[in-house]
């Protein structure tokens, strides 16, 4: 029964001139729940089949007009009603009359007056067909529907999958585009170098290709750019360079930006040595050129370092190792040149790795000493302090001084290490001799002056040795206050409000300007030793030197020569009326106990 409910109903076409026989029929079939259409004639049957479909036709044989058979006959020659059963009825019940239905094409007969069950049991049947043939058409079309809409869901899921295969490519290109690529100058990074320059060694060792070098590349004083004009126009100058860069080389050559001002280059395919030399040289001639940087014409030189493959490199670090060396090389000659890297750079640069590991361990195995120059008042010829020098007394190679020690310290990160040493032993060491008017002058490095903690240790290392801050005093250069020029006015506002002095060493040889000496707290000048030792020479500076000291006179800084060594230096730096002086005509740097028999004894007069 649930079946039949979801069936369609149908039509039924019942065919009678009697009206008397077609409410029979109506009575007859209505509980078959179909669509009953009467008509009383064969015409009015003929007009109902074009507008209607029936599942069957139960039509009287003898009508007025058409009748039965002609009706019949009409109705098989047309397309749309030639396939509809059709039941015909009639009182005769001779067997030509049968036969005649039949062969006209009715599929069963009926003789009046009929059997209501009968009736409906036929009728029933053709009705169960036809709504079963609807039915099956309108699964087919629901089948098709629903096959176009899935074949248009998979259709509009693959373009939506081909969408996102694209832009998962696309964004994996572009992930791998950021991942290998310098955000600022659209450069290859250091990644996507070290990539290329392996596949080039290990091709280079199969002998499957030509030889190649590696250079190193960083611009010359390039913050000084960002420190007087911003970072913005530090990140123009090196995009502008980029560009610059890369019209120089060929389109085998692969230039990267490191980080910062330091480049790198691949140079691929070359014969010989002078192939690389020739490149760096065009890179030098590009850079005569200025840049226009934020509105303003800025000039760039560039230090470069070159190293060309060997047997003896493995791995493509150790090219740009190599290359590193000579760039520091090049810089320390002065500057815009290119230096190429050889064997002895090589020896230099395993002696001073060793060094390094040896440094990680020199503190703990006591190798660290200080030793201490007096610092003499002029006025009085009396020794007023000493400046600790600290010294590596190294097993190997003896004596190790501080201008190859500090940068070791600085390069691998000791420096913090070696500055607490320092701090507290040269405190301890004042301390021990029990001169409460002596002072100690410490160094202070651009990695220690950056220090967050550095005032914590020194008031530390004060305390434990029993001294009074006032006794102990900082010498920093020039160029490690202007490396970090930021903290560097708050931390030494710090220091002084310990009671600690700040002494400006090597005065003369950086910026020597003069906003920071009235804006820090600068209580000494030391002149350089470079100016002291010119002294009496054709190429003595007299009114710098003169120009130095009243500088500092005006702003109330005390003013300490360094370097002095002859009785020509002394007796000019006490012309220019300098406070203090230092050097070898006092005393070289002395021992511990030394300095304490110098103090007992006194300088000789």
């Amino acid at each position: 029964m649930e079946a039949s409910r979801e069936l369609p109903v149908v039509s039924i076409l019942l065919v009678d001139d009697r009206p008397e026989n077609l409410c029979a029929l109506e009575a007859s079939l209505e509980p078959l729940g179909q669509r009953l259409v009467c008509v009383s004639s064969g015409d009015d049957a003929l007009r109902a089949v074009l507008d209607e479909d029936f599942a069957v036709i139960l039509i009287d044989v003898k009508m007025p007009g058409l009748d039965g058979f002609e009706t019949i006959e009409l109705l098989r020659e047309r397309e749309r009603s030639r396939h509809i059963p059709i039941i015909f009825l009639s009182g005769y019940s001779d067997d030509d009359h049968v036969l005649c239905s039949y062969s006209a094409g009715a599929v069963d007969y009926l003789l009046k007056p009929f059997n209501s069950d009968a009736l409906r049991s036929k009728v029933s049947v053709f009705v169960h067909l036809r709504q079963n043939e609807l039915a099956l058409k309108a699964a087919h079309v629901d089948l098709e529907r629903r096959v176009e809409e899935r074949t248009a869901e998979l259709v509009a899921s693959n373009k939506a999958l081909e969408r996102e295969i694209i832009e998962r490519k696309t964004a994996e290109q572009r992930l791998f585009e950021q991942a290998h690529h310098d955000g600022l100058t659209g450069l290859p990074n250091r990644a996507l170098l070290m990539a290329h320059l392996d596949r080039a060694v290990a091709q280079w060792r199969r002998r499957a290709a030509r030889g190649f070098a590696v250079m190193m590349i960083d611009l010359d004083r390039f913050k000084s750019v960002n420190d007087s004009l911003g970072h913005l126009a530090g990140d123009q100058l090196l995009t502008s360079f980029a560009r610059r860069l890369e019209s120089c080389l060929r389109e085998v050559d692969t230039a990267a930006r490191l980080g910062g001002d330091e480049f790198a280059v691949l140079l691929d395919g070359i014969t010989d040595l002078r192939d690389a030399t020739r490149l760096a040289e065009r890179i030098q001639h590009a850079l005569v050129r200025s840049f226009s940087v934020d509105g303003k014409e800025l000039f760039a030189s560039a230090s470069i370092g070159i190293v060309v493959m060997n047997d003896s490199y493995r791995r493509g670090d150790e090219l740009l190792r190599d290359a590193d060396t000579a760039l520091y090389r090049a810089k320390e000659a002065g500057r815009a040149r290119y230096q190429v890297f050889d064997l002895d750079m090589h020896a230099t640069v395993v002696a001073q790795l060793a060094l390094e590991a040896d440094l990680s361990r020199a503190i703990e195995r006591d190798e660290l000493v200080l030793h201490y120059q007096p610092i003499i008042e002029l006025e009085r010829g009396a020794i007023v302090g000493f400046e600790a020098l600290v010294r590596w007394d190294h097993p190997m190679h003896g004596l190790v001084l501080p201008t190859t020690l500090v940068p070791i310290a600085e390069e691998t990160g000791m420096i913090r290490q070696l500055g607490q040493w320092v701090f507290a032993s040269a405190c301890k060491q004042l301390g021990a001799w029990g001169q409460p008017d002596l002072e100690m002058s410490v160094n202070l490095s651009a990695q220690q002056l950056a220090q967050t903690d550095l005032c914590s240790e020194l008031e530390r290392a004060t305390r434990e040795a029993g001294i009074d801050p006032g006794q102990l005093k900082l010498e920093i250069t020039e160029s490690a206050m202007m490396a970090c020029l930021t903290t560097a006015k708050q931390t030494l506002s710090r220091i002084r409000d310990l009671g600690i002095a700040i002494s400006l060493d090597d005065f003369g040889t950086g910026y020597s300007s003069l906003s920071y000496l009235h804006e820090f707290p600068v209580a000494e000048l030391k002149v350089d030793r470079s100016f002291v030792q010119r002294i009496g020479s054709s190429e003595e500076r007299p009114e710098i030197l003169r120009a130095i000291v009243s500088l500092a006179h005006n702003l109330g800084i005390q003013v300490t020569a360094e370097g002095v060594e002859t009785v020509a230096h002394l007796e000019r730096v006490r012309q220019l009326e300098c406070e203090h002086a230092q050097g070898y005509y006092f005393a070289r740097p002395l021992e511990a106990a030394a300095a304490r028999d110098l103090i007992v004894t006194g300088l000789p007069r």
